[in-house]
């Protein structure tokens, strides 16, 4: 059986050749979900999202500059997608659609069930005691407490690898890819952008009262960077993709400065919220904008750790092996890390420097350990 690697991207023990593993893809994923905790930590002391645990700074100026940060957030698991894609075609090709959507639901199925029903339920009960309530921890069990927060991710993940085995298991990969990389790459900024134009009029980016939070809005970014990642695998490399990295992180540079400068003039005006459920031009210009990133920034930074961090270590090979694990768990170990700060004297924004610093590592290593854990290590 394939280890939990393959789950979120790459296989840890699928070769890239004889004698080879592609190190680069373990460590682009322990980089995006450490970057995932710090986000989170952030959300509590800073500003943004609703967090088990918060204690918020009330400075309109970390508020303002928290901003720009929250906009560009919508990216961060866009690499995870991609190469998640790019290695699902290689596991399919060695499982087939059969063995390879039993795998899907066994290491992505299970851990999202946990999560919804004990996991999210004890980050809840342990937040609302930081918060100086004494709540009866049954109660979490009632239903209330059910979502799949963080886990919308795995969910999302586990959704698109079961219609991609239904896909193949009906159709085979084409012989030969008739369009360049450079095409489906445009071709997929635009499907992003008008698959979020008709789903953000039910669900914008900020509504999170989709059912268990499983955040559809964000679904057609993944989904289609889902599969781009796994027309690449299909083709057989990554330079299909990759060949165009300058031009790509130029335009999602500029196309990121004009999306975040847009957010910043709508909220000055007070018509953020309004431009998120209308079809005016900066409704229009934003989703355009939105496209374009989503796909230029997931290549060009896979791009990047793929030449730039291939190599390979103890410490790096171990908190690789836990990423999954970690992310699955992190809701719980970082608001216990909050926690057991709360009553630290310091200002929210101090705050959340130390407790950053401490939660990674906290997170990473809870992470390693459950997957020492017989069971647990078959599924995470």
């Amino acid at each position: 059986m394939a280890s939990s690697q393959e789950v979120l991207a790459s296989p840890h023990e699928i070769p890239a050749g004889p004698g080879q593993r592609e190190h680069w893809a373990d460590n682009l994923r322990v980089l995006v979900i450490a970057v995932v905790v710090v986000w989170h930590a952030a959300t509590a002391y800073l500003g943004g999202s609703d967090w088990y645990y918060m204690d918020r700074t009330t400075s309109k100026v970390w508020a303002t500059a928290f901003f720009p940060a929250s906009v560009i957030s919508l990216f961060a698991l866009g690499p995870l997608f991609l190469v998640a894609g790019w290695f699902s075609a290689r596991s399919l090709a060695r499982k087939g659609p059969g063995g390879f959507a039993r795998t899907r639901l066994l290491r992505l199925g299970v851990p999202l069930i946990v999560f919804i029903f004990l996991i999210n339920p004890l980050a809840s009960y342990l937040g609302d005691l930081g918060r100086g309530l004494h709540p009866d921890l049954a109660g979490y069990w009632g239903g209330g407490a059910y979502a799949a927060g963080v886990m919308w991710f795995v969910a999302a993940l586990l959704a698109f690898s079961l219609a991609y085995a239904l896909l193949r298991r009906l159709h085979a990969p084409p012989a030969a890819h008739r369009w360049s990389g450079a095409q489906v790459m445009v071709a997929a900024a635009v499907l992003i952008a008008a698959t979020a134009f008709v789903l953000w009029r039910w669900w914008p980016p900020d509504d999170a009262s989709t059912f268990l939070d499983l955040r559809w809005q964000s679904w057609p970014q993944g989904a289609v960077l889902f599969a781009l990642g796994a027309w690449a695998g299909e083709a057989g490399s990554l330079e299909n993709l990759t060949a165009w990295t300058r031009w790509l992180g130029w335009a999602a540079l500029a196309a990121a400065a004009l999306f975040v400068a847009l957010g910043v003039y709508e909220q000055a005006r007070g018509q953020l919220e309004s431009t998120l459920h209308s079809a005016s031009w900066p409704s229009m210009l934003g989703i355009v904008l939105y496209g374009i990133i989503s796909v230029a920034f997931t290549v060009w930074f896979t791009a990047l750790i793929r030449v730039r961090w291939s190599g390979d270590g103890p410490l790096r090979a171990r908190a690789g092996r836990a990423s999954y694990a970690t992310y699955v768990l992190h809701p719980l170990v970082l608001t216990a890390v909050m926690v057991a700060f709360a009553a630290l004297a310091l200002a929210p924004e101090l705050k959340f420097l130390v407790v950053a610093a401490a939660a990674v590592p906290a997170c990473f290593v809870a992470g390693y350990a459950a997957t020492r854990v017989p069971g647990i290590s078959k599924v995470m």
